[in-house]
Parts: structure tokens; sequence; C-alpha cells
């Protein structure tokens, strides 16, 4: 009978901590699929997130059943570590750290490149560079 209960536990959730217990890192998301279930709502999705991008193995987190309709592939987002286990990790929400260390820096811009590559191929000529004209530079908002 114990055996059953305890197999029976479910997954803590971030709601089961206190808030404090946790500090930010910077992630990425690597998917944001919709549930299986079709009953659920078009924003509530399964996500699977890297995190501790400066390690030489970062770390992968996943939750399902997240209402995060801003939450899409490949996008940047805060992730929620314990800080007395830094394999217990949460959404925490879409976004860019303001304290990046340089490796964190520089796999940001290898994957923002990256993405922009992939966006590049799918798209035609002209309105890809149509987009590339109206992007201001930090030179061109460094002036105004």
């Amino acid at each position: 009978m114990t055996f059953g209960l305890i197999s029976c536990e479910s997954e803590k959730k971030y709601s089961d901590y206190n808030e404090s217990d946790f500090y930010e890192v910077q992630g990425i998301i690597n998917y944001a699929n919709p549930t299986s279930d079709p009953f659920d709502s078009p924003t509530e999705k399964n996500i699977s997130f890297t995190y501790f991008l400066d390690r030489p193995n970062p770390k992968t987190g996943i939750e399902n059943d997240l209402e995060m309709f801003e939450a899409k592939n490949g996008y940047p987002l805060i992730v929620l570590v314990h800080k007395d286990d830094e394999n217990i990790s949460f959404y925490g929400r879409v976004g860019i750290l303001e304290n990046l260390n340089n490796k964190e820096k520089a796999f940001l811009k290898n994957h923002f490149q990256n993405e922009m590559n992939k966006i590049k191929e799918k798209t035609p000529e002209y309105i890809y560079k149509a987009l590339v004209k109206d992007t201001l530079t930090k030179n061109q908002t460094d002036k105004k």
C-alpha cells in the first residue's frame, strides 16, 4: 500500500515552493507544442527549454500543460532554478536577462544569427531585404 501511494505522488509544481527558493538564469525554448488534448486551449503547451547556456553541457527542463501564448520554438526565456537543486527548474517568462555573461551573450548571438539564416532561406529575397533595411543598428540608435 505504501508503494502505491509513493508511486502515485505527482511531480512538484512551482506553486509547491516559495518564490525565494529560486534564482533566474537565461534559457532558450527548444519546443513549445500544443498539448494533445483537443479540449485544451490553443495557448496551452508542452514546453522544453535549455538553460545554463554557458556550460559545456547545458541542462534541459520540461513543463507540460502551460498556458503560454508567447512561448515559441527558439525564443529566449528566463528560467527559474531552485537554489538547492539546479535540476529543479520552471519556465519563468519569455525574455532576456540584463546580466548575461560573455558566454551567454555569444550563445544568444549565435542562436539569433542561426534563426535569422533560417528566416532568410524561407523568405523571398525582396521581402528579406526590406526587413533588414528597416532594422535599426546600434550605431543608428546611438545617433538619435
